[in-house]
């Protein structure tokens, strides 16, 4: 197979591992592991000089593929602390709901691309709530990516080590976490830097803002500025989940 691909194109070992599924028109429900393992070593044996800290995160997927295609290969009886009963249980069931997890959140990860990107230059939302109309401006997109990028930075500032957290992002998950939030805000809201501020690390920031964006295309919230330049004040929509007066 030619690898015309360089591995730096990839964000992570999730990203590769769908470009070498839909390169291969796979199943992403009934992965082929001893295949797709290979492929993926082969990638990794071809990377050459590589930034070692963003392979480290590859080598943990590597091993885990490596792990998993001895599963498949042994006969289930073989298996660790193997239970009659758990014989139908197939193996790649977490590598697949990790796949369609990354998929859902690159998607809106690609979406927040065609925003910085002009695509969408403003984003527009009905009136909510008894806010005079001349004291409240939306907030823009780029608004909402300045104060992002400029949490990140503080973030990124306060550490005293280098964190690579494990697992990916619940974008899903993030999205419930913000609505609960904000429903014990009831109509006062809260200020964008403070709700993000309840992220751990650097990637529980972007799943915060990632799930905030998407919260604001489905018009569960709204993103407000009460003054040009102010800080940004992310509202429930009335009547969404029962907001009460």
């Amino acid at each position: 197979m030619p690898y015309v691909v360089a591995l730096e194109a990839f964000h992570g070992p999730l990203d590769l591992l769908l470009y070498l599924i839909e390169e291969n028109q796979l199943d992403i429900y009934d992965i082929p592991i001893a295949a797709i393992t290979d492929q993926y070593l082969a990638y990794l044996a071809d990377t050459g000089d590589w930034d070692l800290d963003r392979l480290g995160d590859f080598m943990v997927m590597a091993s885990y593929l490596l792990q998993l295609k001895s599963r498949m290969l042994l006969p289930r009886r073989h298996l660790p602390q193997y239970e009659p009963e758990e014989n139908t249980a197939d193996p790649r069931e977490e590598l697949v709901q990790k796949l369609l997890s990354y998929k859902r959140f690159r998607q809106v990860a690609q979406y927040l691309a065609r925003l910085e990107q002009g695509e969408v230059e403003r984003v527009y939302y009905r009136q909510a709530y008894d806010i005079k109309a001349e004291e409240e401006l939306v907030a823009d997109i780029k608004s909402l990516v300045s104060a992002y990028k400029a949490l990140r930075e503080q973030m990124k500032a306060s550490q005293t080590h280098v964190e690579i957290p494990s697992g990916d992002v619940d974008i899903e998950l993030k999205m419930s976490q913000l609505m609960a939030i904000l429903r014990q805000k009831k109509r006062k809201g809260m200020a964008f830097g403070e709700l993000l501020k309840t992220a751990a690390n650097r990637k529980d920031l972007l799943g915060y803002f990632l799930a905030l964006l998407e919260l604001l295309r489905q018009h569960r919230v709204r993103a407000v500025q009460p003054h040009h330049k102010s800080e940004i004040m992310i509202y429930l929509w009335a009547g969404t989940n029962h907001v009460d007066a």
